[in-house]
């Protein structure tokens, strides 16, 4: 049996599952929690590993409150947030959330989603057209609930795979009655009438039976199923269990210091609010059937909540088990990167070892 002993204050666990190539292994998750406060300053914070998918009501119709973070691998790194759109300091019809991220030393990425009041379908001549939205006085969460998608009021069996938890989605495009017009767009191109189909907007996770994840090619093997092996047949593909919006996900894990930038995001803060991430490092050592080695751990996950105001690391790391399925030994986890806390914030500092 391996045994965890996790010498930090940060959340960490061992899972079993199987790697890619349908060995059995036991996966290393550690979740390095941070809070920040309405001018960016970052403390420890310890945030719990999220065992399985967690959904807002009936899975088949209402999207995740928080993705699984027990998987065994995935592609890459990627990026998701909960959080709502905060009203501007104005009355306006509509508002613009924005989300950019410096990682990996030198690269850049970001994304913006546009924020409207209630709006309902106008008839201009023979045409249907968004009406004008209704003010903006509240925070609006971030759901995909608000976003296009859904299933046509005439025809409750045909939905829109991509956000079957959305709204607005019209078969033929032909009728506007129960019509609801989304109030998240991420656009070009934006909604023009009924008949329209465009990408759902928002910065959450994806649930694995959504388009696109449900398009990922995997062949379940029904007697392995059923004799307790690997369920899969063949290699699995890297992004299987990747859950964040294609546009949230990037081809190497992430490395070194990020930093990022909320915009309309947080509330009672400035509304472009900047957060350096510190970097921590995790060092782990594997003592198993009397051999010792140094286990590599990727991080591939940046989560953010920007209603709580946390944000954590996901760092990932397995050890195979094949062919013994039940070997012995311990995996101890220390940070290779101590914290030193002055004033209420967090500052990493090396080692004279790495030095």
């Amino acid at each position: 049996m391996i045994q965890l002993d996790n010498q930090t204050s940060w959340s960490a666990g061992l899972y079993p599952g199987w790697n890619r190539q349908g060995q059995r292994q036991q996966t290393l998750v550690v979740k390095i929690g941070f809070a920040f406060d309405n001018r960016g300053q970052l403390t420890p914070h310890a945030l719990p590993i999220v065992a399985s998918d967690e959904y807002r009501s009936e899975p088949e119709t209402s999207s995740l409150t928080a993705a699984t973070e027990t998987v065994p691998f995935k592609r890459g790194a990627e990026f998701y947030l909960y959080g709502s759109a905060q009203p501007g300091p104005s009355t306006s019809e509509s508002v613009q959330v924005a989300v950019g991220l410096r990682y990996n030393n030198s690269c850049y990425w970001s994304k913006d989603i546009r924020v409207f009041g209630k709006r309902r379908w106008e008839r201009n001549f023979f045409t249907l057209l968004p009406g004008s939205p209704e003010p903006l006085v509240e925070p609006l969460e971030l759901i995909y609930e608000h976003a296009y998608g859904g299933h046509d009021p005439h025809h409750q069996h045909e939905g829109y795979l991509a956000n079957p938890a959305g709204c607005g989605f019209s078969l033929r495009g032909l009728r506007s009655k129960g019509l609801t017009l989304p109030q998240l767009e991420q656009g070009p191109p934006f909604i023009a009438s009924p008949a329209s189909r465009v990408r759902p907007a928002g910065f959450g996770p994806i649930p694995s039976h959504w388009a696109p994840r449900s398009e990922v090619p995997v062949t379940i093997d029904s007697d392995a199923v059923a004799a307790g092996t690997c369920p899969f047949k063949g290699e699995q593909p890297q992004e299987l269990y990747n859950c964040a919006p294609r546009d949230q996900r990037f081809e190497q894990p992430f490395v070194g210091p990020m930093t990022l930038k909320l915009t309309g995001l947080v509330a009672n803060s400035p509304r472009e609010l900047l957060l350096k991430i510190p970097e921590p490092t995790p060092v782990v050592q594997v003592d198993l059937d009397l051999q010792e080695q140094i286990m590599k751990l990727s991080c591939d996950t940046l989560i953010v909540d920007s209603q709580r105001q946390t944000l954590a690391l996901v760092f990932r790391g397995a050890v195979i088990t094949c062919p013994d399925p039940d070997p012995n030994g311990w995996i101890t986890l220390k940070d290779g990167n101590p914290v030193a806390q002055s004033e209420g914030t967090a500052e990493y500092k090396r080692t004279e070892q790495e030095e």
